[in-house]
């Protein structure tokens, strides 16, 4: 079984909120931090726990005994995938500067130097 602990690291490694993950293992965000307490074996039904368990590793999670790790990745297909998710992270970010205006000295500070 996994541990509280280890729920919380492959949370943060994945970048998943509490939100997130019980929407995708479709529990309560409540059940989610009561996992993700200490006493959480005695709060959750292991039903419960397998269905977080299955949505941290279908997310890229690998649970080991000493704590949890990245899964390597499986395939040319999930590299091309993962390489495409990228750049278009890249695309979009790229983009952000265009569509903000620009701003100089004189838009943020008056002539005395405090803030407009």
């Amino acid at each position: 079984m996994i541990k509280p602990d280890q729920i919380r690291a492959a949370r943060a490694m994945l970048r998943l909120e509490q939100k997130e993950l019980a929407r995708r293992a479709h529990v309560s965000v409540a059940t989610v931090r009561r996992l993700e307490a200490e006493d959480a074996a005695s709060n959750v039904a292991g039903t419960t726990v397998a269905r977080i368990r299955n949505v941290l590793e279908e997310a890229g999670a690998e649970f080991i005994e000493s704590g949890v790790r990245r899964r390597a990745m499986r395939n040319p297909a999930d590299r091309e995938a993962r390489f495409r998710a990228i750049m278009d992270i890249a695309e979009r970010a790229a983009a952000l500067p265009v569509s903000n205006p620009d701003f100089s000295e004189a838009d943020l500070y008056d002539e005395n130097g405090l803030p407009r």
